[in-house]
């Protein structure tokens, strides 16, 4: 029933991405930071029993940790966006989508840890 129930959640994310606009939900940095992170935070809580767990909740602090860091990036001028409306907007939602990695990361390894 675990995988029924995560197929679900994963279809209905998906469905939302796909008719919005799939591109918009792509950004292999913002990736690549959240598995990073999560992967260094289950080492580091050294959990053997259940690895998942601490995979889910690295993946969730570092989804937050990138936004922050995206929002510093946008905020101090780093692309030069700031006051640009049109450029502003897009370099928003992709602070905010390590967020989205984190948790839809976070809802996988749900479906996968020990009871």
């Amino acid at each position: 029933m675990k995988m029924f129930g995560l197929a679900i959640c994963l279809s209905t994310l998906a469905g939302a991405a796909i008719t919005v606009g799939i591109h918009l939900y792509l950004d292999i940095m913002s990736l690549l930071f959240v598995f990073g992170g999560a992967a260094g935070f289950a080492v580091m809580k050294k959990t053997q029993k259940n690895y998942m767990t601490g995979f889910g909740d690295g993946a969730v602090y570092f989804g937050w940790l990138g936004a922050l860091v995206g929002l510093i990036a946008i905020a101090g001028d780093r692309f030069f966006v700031w006051g640009d409306v049109d450029k502003m907007g897009p370099a928003l939602a992709v602070a905010m989508l390590s967020v989205l990695y984190g948790y839809a990361l976070k809802l996988v390894t749900v479906a996968f840890e020990k009871e």
